[in-house]
């Protein structure tokens, strides 16, 4: 079935999942320049995610005790303290608020999501195995669905001082032809089964519609693919 993949911000406890925008949440798919969950993700990058670690995380590896990336090592600790050592994906999806329900554009999926958990509530007055959106039970709505997910122009990492855009930055495929269709952050944010660990892991990383002053621009990025 492949690995399936979550926004993960190991800062505030919180993750975005792409299926609640209807959208595909393998390695690649997210990767399209007009993604719903990049979007999505962008306007947390200016919002309440600003100037937290995140990172795009498999279902299918598990991150070791000890680590020299700040990002891997937290979620181990994380998981190692829910009772889950090294099995840093189950203990996000039970331990970290889903917030995909901030946004407009994962409503129908998400009230489909919630749904299911009020009426499981109401037959067993418990939610099993966990409460995914942190709804309260007694006003379920009350709070979702009012950002907006928009790309922003420039994609930036104020740990190393560099941004890309999609405009100015050439995006490649390892025989060097051009990608006009991907944003790579997925790819350097990326940690799971099936790649290597991303650059830009444990960097912070913003996004802005201004030109980052004292910041190189990336003339050009390699996809793997």
């Amino acid at each position: 079935m492949g690995e399936y993949y979550n926004w993960v911000n190991v800062d505030k406890k919180e993750y975005i999942c792409p299926a609640d925008f209807d959208y595909g949440n393998k390695l690649h798919e997210s990767m399209h320049k007009d993604s719903t969950p990049l979007f999505a993700l962008h306007s947390l990058l200016m919002d309440s995610w600003k100037g937290d670690r995140i990172l795009w995380f498999g279902d299918e590896c598990s991150v070791p005790e000890q680590s020299s990336n700040n990002v891997i090592q937290l979620l181990y600790n994380h998981s190692a303290a829910f009772g889950y050592p090294g099995d840093a994906f189950d203990t996000i999806c039970e331990s970290y608020r889903n917030v995909s329900c901030f946004f407009k554009e994962a409503e129908k999926d998400v009230r489909e999501e919630i749904g299911y958990y009020l009426d499981e509530y109401r037959e067993t007055g418990r939610l099993e195995p966990f409460n995914e959106y942190g709804i309260d039970l007694d006003n379920p709505f009350d709070g979702l669905f009012f950002m907006t997910g928009k790309r922003r122009k420039y994609t930036v990492n104020h740990t190393k001082k560099i941004y890309y855009s999609l405009d100015e930055t050439d995006i490649l495929f390892q025989d060097h032809t051009k990608n006009d269709f991907s944003d790579p952050l997925p790819l350097l944010l990326g940690y799971g089964r099936i790649k290597e660990p991303g650059e830009w892991i444990g960097d912070i990383i913003g996004v802005s519609d201004q030109r980052p002053e004292g910041y190189s621009l990336i003339k050009e990025i390699y996809v793997d693919w």
